[in-house]
């Protein structure tokens, strides 16, 4: 008995305890229901805040440019390269240019010191002297066979020999023109206006005829060439017109013809090289690098803010307010735009959708 009334105290005791649980829990479960419920009704909110309660925002269908971004860089057209040569074997003595600087058709590129434009200087020379007593023996037997001291045959025999002598003279003459030479050098001119793309010898190296001295970049030869992703490859083709906008110059929308695809992936991007023709030029620098957005049309798709969107398990998802209850929904992601938001497939126009989840849905 006296257990008993020991035990009846105890819970007297207790009562008040049990009361603030039980008010806890009921407030912890009424303010539940509030929470979602008024989400119901509750309409685009431009600047939310946490004391509005759960926000939301309509889901709103806009259109979209469809792109896909890439690491591109600037090159020459292979089509605009100027391979420059030694026309004689040699050593290279001076070269007059650096890389990127502008040159003029006939500016001096490089000096070539060789042996074979002495032996054609020498060779002018003599036949030179030649010529002359050719000429002077000539002269002399056209009086003679004008008088008839000498038969024609010796007449015709100086004319040939004078004639052998003028052309192999002229011969040399011009071998030494086109060789640009003197007295054992010949100078590399530029063929055309350019830039110097690269340069692949140092003083001091042998070259000949087969080696690559410099290369030239006629002007306005230039081509972007952007990393694409495999699976986008389908998007375009060789011959299309298209948009694209460079990291370099934001706010500057440039269009360009696809000039051909690289049938095969880089075995260290696992990207395809894609080379497109800008049809402006000027501001494209050769050895440029920069993120390229390639646009490829417009989409229709819904358009939330990225905070709204959730990902788990490999999977994207938004909570929809329906009948005043948070219903998850599986959408698929398109693609994130600018000012923090993207577009998605997979709710309604129209829809109320959970501002952020995340932060709202703590338990």
């Amino acid at each position: 008995m006296a257990l008993e009334k020991t035990k009846f105290k105890f819970v007297l005791h207790q009562l008040p305890m049990f009361s603030v649980i039980f008010f806890t829990l009921f407030f912890t479960f009424g303010s539940s229901t509030l929470f979602f419920s008024c989400g119901k009704n509750k309409k685009k909110v431009e600047n939310p805040s946490v004391s509005d309660g759960v926000q939301t925002v309509e889901a709103v269908f806009e259109k979209v440019k469809d792109f896909i971004k890439a690491v591109a860089y600037v090159q020459p057209d292979r089509e605009g390269v100027v391979k420059i040569t030694s026309r004689l074997p040699g050593t290279v003595q001076s070269i007059n240019v650096k890389l990127g600087d502008f040159v003029k058709k006939g500016q001096v590129l490089a000096v070539i010191k060789t042996p074979d434009t002495t032996d054609l200087y020498s060779q002018k020379i003599y036949l030179s002297a030649q010529l002359e007593q050719a000429m002077r023996l000539y002269k002399m037997k056209k009086e003679l066979y004008e008088i008839g001291a000498i038969p024609k045959s010796d007449l015709i025999e100086a004319e040939t020999n004078y004639k052998v002598l003028e052309a192999q003279l002229k011969g040399v003459e011009q071998k030494l023109k086109l060789l640009g030479g003197g007295m054992g050098q010949i100078t590399i001119v530029a063929p055309l206006d350019g830039i110097v793309y690269q340069i692949n010898a140092h003083v001091g190296d042998l070259v000949d005829q087969s080696t690559e001295i410099l290369n030239i970049v006629r002007p306005g030869k230039i081509l972007i060439v952007a990393l694409v992703r495999p699976d986008a490859l389908q998007k375009f083709k060789v011959g299309d017109t298209i948009s694209f906008y460079v990291s370099v110059y934001p706010e500057k929308e440039f269009k360009g013809i696809i000039k051909y695809i690289s049938d095969v992936v880089d075995p260290d991007t696992r990207k395809v090289k894609v080379y497109i023709e800008p049809v402006e030029k000027e501001l494209f620098k050769i050895n440029m690098f920069f993120e390229v957005k390639l646009i490829l049309g417009e989409q229709i798709y819904a358009v939330l803010p990225q905070k709204a969107l959730v990902y788990r398990n490999g999977k994207f998802y938004v909570y929809a307010i329906d009948g005043g209850k948070p219903v998850e929904k599986e959408v698929s992601f398109i693609k994130e735009l600018e000012n923090d938001k993207v577009a998605i497939l997979g709710v309604k126009e129209g829809e109320e959708i959970i501002l952020n989840p995340l932060r709202e849905m703590q338990p």
